[in-house]
């Protein structure tokens, strides 16, 4: 389904960027996706050029929004919108695929600043004047 255009009740919910608190400009928001009486917008502040991805729902009693702060542009959110959805196998096969890889390489040099940490803080315990 095609969105509606963007109505400026939808906007009222996220008006203000949460980076710099600038207030949004209408045409820097777009509608990403509607179902019913809940909309995905995706807007790009003016000032600081953060973005955010907000969930907005309207009903006659009232509004809500939920919003995140977002480094995808419009164009990214469209098409990981359109892209294949992860499975849990997918998931599983990436984990099983990298093995202990990440582990080997994240594991030694952390021990190593451990061991590091450890030894310097028991020379400033003993060398005390």
């Amino acid at each position: 389904m095609k969105p509606s255009p963007l109505n400026h009740d939808s906007l009222r919910l996220v008006s203000y960027c949460p980076l710099c608190e600038a207030r949004y400009a209408h045409g820097n928001a777009r509608l990403l996706a509607e179902e019913g009486e809940t909309r995905l917008i995706h807007v790009t502040c003016k000032k600081c050029g953060g973005a955010t991805l907000s969930l907005v729902l309207e009903n006659p009693s009232g509004g809500s929004s939920v919003g995140m702060v977002t480094d995808l542009t419009h164009d990214d959110v469209m098409r990981l919108h359109r892209s294949r959805k992860v499975s849990t196998d997918d998931v599983i096969d990436a984990h099983k695929a990298l093995g202990n890889a990440l582990s080997d390489l994240f594991s030694a040099p952390v021990r190593a600043r451990r061991t590091r940490a450890k030894s310097v803080a028991k020379a400033r315990r003993t060398v005390r004047p």
